[in-house]
């Protein structure tokens, strides 16, 4: 993944996290709202470039809002609180 093609799909998840945010979604609405996109914000995570979601949090809020709640649902799952079915 080249830095051109990190900011396009940057820009892209942040558009569609905006969009849902501006609506009133709640947590779950933008969990669901984001779901096709899932592929993409994991693609982020691999990549070189998985640090700049934090460091461009002011410049793309709604994705920034989206990492930090699949963070705490993550962490959720991890420590228990969160039950999942097996």
């Amino acid at each position: 993944m080249t830095r051109t093609e990190m900011l396009e799909i940057m820009k892209r998840l942040d558009a569609r996290a905006n969009g849902l945010l501006l609506t009133g979604a709640s947590d779950i609405d933008l969990l669901g709202g984001m779901f096709d996109l899932m592929p993409d914000f994991k693609a982020l995570l691999d990549s070189p470039y998985n640090g700049e979601i934090e460091a461009n949090a002011r410049r793309f809020p709604g994705l920034y809002r989206y990492g930090v709640m699949l963070s705490n649902v993550a962490e959720g799952i991890a420590d228990g609180a969160i039950r999942v079915p097996r």
